[in-house]
């Protein structure tokens, strides 16, 4: 299989990290624009965490018959989900305030950001331990 999820990984984290930095720097400086900036780099930092949870999923087939350990391998699963679901209810707050059901509280926004970043570190930090410390998806050295 082709290692799709190493290669699409590192969009939504940055997307989704960087839509949290303008969520606070709204606070301080060009609250309008910055808003702005983070409803865009949300909704495609989740485009990409979706392409990130798909191919996720699809390289676990490969990596669970090569001897991974199964409980590192589902702790990062469990925390991409984690993830994935924590932006996707931003991403649904912020465009139900877009449109005017609910009102703005910017502070639970800023909230809910922070605990998905922190929650993303997590699972990423699970994820490099997959490939450096186990070697999942790195093929053997040729002897």
């Amino acid at each position: 299989m082709h290692p799709l999820h190493p290669m699409v990984v590192h969009f939504p984290i940055a997307l989704l990290s960087t839509s949290v930095f303008f969520d606070i720097l709204a606070a301080r400086w060009r609250p309008d624009e910055c808003r702005v900036a983070s409803l865009y780099t949300l909704a495609a930092g989740m485009a990409g965490a979706a392409v990130a949870v798909i191919s996720g999923h699809l390289a676990e087939e490969a990596v669970e018959h090569s001897g991974i350990p199964e409980r590192v391998l589902e702790l990062h699963e469990g925390l991409g989900f984690a993830t994935f679901w924590v932006f996707a209810g931003l991403l649904g707050l912020r465009a139900a305030t877009v449109v005017g059901w609910v009102q703005e509280r910017r502070s639970l926004s800023v909230a809910v950001g922070l605990a998905g970043v922190v929650v993303l570190l997590v699972a990423s930090y699970f994820g490099g331990s997959l490939v450096y410390d186990h070697g999942a998806g790195v093929l053997p050295l040729a002897k």
